[in-house]
């Protein structure tokens, strides 16, 4: 019998020779979300999904590096789905105002008043987005975010010094509409270790988009 050394050691190898999309995801599918229609291009299975944007954003929730811009625009986030790519997207970009879901956090929630998992874009002691490598605690620095006129007009006329991040997005609406948001993904993969190891990997060599929180682990 193998020694569980020899057995990782082989383990070891055999992922090294794994090939994982390059870094601006060439040769990997994508589509372009304007409307749930277009989600129906992807299947309802399990991967790993990458989401590319031409907006400007200039928060993030971590401060490693992140991935080299690409076609005028960015990796903001990336992840895994064990079962359904196709709804995991639909959270991230056609969501609701009140989505519990949290992940691609770029909207501002117009309530500061918040018990459920919504990240935090400005607190004094608590943890909060990025602005470059510092965490935003004064609520003056929100202008260096590429927020709305509404969204400005709220903080502005606000007290509060804690605001919070939407989850989700909904691309139809007017502060997204003229954006482009791409999707791209593998999926119906056999393996879901796979896709594990896709995601860890492209982050590794690539960065951490600058929309995720953790490195690896949930």
């Amino acid at each position: 019998m193998k020694s569980w050394k020899e057995i990782d050691l082989e383990i070891y190898n055999f992922e090294n020779k794994i090939i994982i999309p390059n870094e601006n995801l060439e040769n990997v599918p994508f589509i372009v979300v304007k409307s749930y229609d277009d989600l129906l291009k992807i299947p309802k299975k399990g991967g790993c999904y990458w989401i590319w944007t031409d907006r400007v954003i200039n928060h993030s929730f971590n401060n490693q590096k992140h991935p080299n811009k690409f076609d005028n625009g960015e990796i903001i986030y990336n992840g895994i789905a064990k079962d359904d790519i196709r709804g995991r997207i639909q959270k991230h970009l056609l969501g609701h105002a009140e989505e519990g879901f949290s992940a691609v956090s770029i909207d501002l929630y117009f309530n500061t008043n918040v018990k459920s998992h919504k990240k935090k874009i400005c607190s004094k002691y608590k943890n909060s987005a990025y602005l470059g490598n510092k965490r935003i605690r004064e609520k003056e620095l929100l202008e260096f975010l590429n927020f709305s006129n509404d969204e400005k007009l709220f903080i502005n006329n606000n007290e509060s010094e804690e605001f919070y991040f939407r989850n989700g997005i909904n691309v139809t609406e007017s502060k997204h509409i003229n954006n482009t948001y791409k999707v791209y993904f593998i999926c119906g993969l056999e393996s879901l270790s796979y896709g594990d190891i896709i995601e860890k990997r492209w982050r590794e060599k690539y960065g951490l988009p600058k929309l995720c929180t953790y490195n690896k682990g949930r």
